[in-house]
């Protein structure tokens, strides 16, 4: 694509740690952004030797608390109208990018989220667990918290859905992705036990009872949604959200029985 959106329209928001397996991949799909913003959390790897190859790129680094305030650093560092918030291992479609183009000149809405289309070894999945995100956004109007491990955008305006998806394509090794998960549930389980009970969706009650988010994640991934039907992929991402609400459960019971010593004492 020969047209470049000026700085003034749309800025692109990426976060990175470690992201050498992702990064070259994902930032070669944004030649047509004039700036892009990378917050960086202290990489090791050759992320940002990487980062540093694309000219349309800027980095800045900050020691990583949450999610939400990374991004909203992210964000204070735009001045355009728009903002493009993508992880590291998106890879953007030239059917997303004319999209992103229509809403950029004629859309009515506050902010358009995506589907994705979940990659395994470079290859989408019949179908995936993953949720729907707001990755195109007016500045002005939107502002990250955090929810649990991760970020929500809150939108002061009409959310719309973008026809195309994004392919969400991580090819980190597997034991990063442990070591991830296991900081994620964390943040998961603190989230499930300090949120009032009226207000947890019904995923999260079932994950709060400590049995059942495991079994039915293992049941739902690979028959409801048939990734059975996509050989090993299929049976590798079925036990990957299984082994990621196991994690969870387990904090929970350890957090439980903790309370139950602190109560003894």
């Amino acid at each position: 694509m020969n047209r470049k959106i000026s700085a003034d329209t749309l800025t692109a928001v990426i976060l990175t740690w470690n992201e050498e397996e992702n990064i070259d991949r994902t930032l070669s799909c944004l030649g047509w952004i004039e700036r892009i913003i990378v917050v960086d959390s202290n990489s090791t790897d050759k992320t940002l030797e990487l980062v540093r190859s694309f000219s349309n790129t800027e980095i800045y680094q900050r020691k990583f608390d949450t999610h939400a305030t990374q991004w909203n650093y992210g964000l204070s560092l735009c001045n355009s109208e728009w903002i493009l918030s993508l992880d590291a291992d998106y890879i953007l479609h030239e059917a997303f990018v004319a999209e992103t183009m229509e809403y950029l000149e004629s859309g009515t809405a506050t902010a358009y989220r995506a589907f994705f289309e979940f990659c395994l070894f470079g290859k989408p999945l019949r179908s995936n667990n993953t949720t729907p995100r707001p990755v195109l956004f007016k500045k002005a109007n939107c502002i990250y918290y955090d929810d649990g491990h991760t970020q929500r955008l809150q939108i002061n305006g009409q959310l719309a859905t973008y026809k195309n998806k994004i392919w969400h394509d991580d090819r980190k090794p597997l034991l990063r992705w442990l070591i991830n998960q296991s900081f994620y549930s964390i943040k998961e389980s603190e989230m499930l036990l300090n949120a009032p009970p009226d207000i947890l969706s019904f995923p999260s009650k079932l994950r709060k009872t400590k049995i059942f988010a495991p079994l039915l994640i293992f049941v739902y991934s690979l028959f409801a949604k048939r990734l059975i039907l996509d050989g090993w992929r299929g049976w590798y991402y079925t036990l990957q959200r299984t082994i990621a609400e196991s994690l969870i459960c387990l904090r929970l019971i350890e957090d439980k029985y903790k309370e139950s010593e602190r109560e003894q004492h």
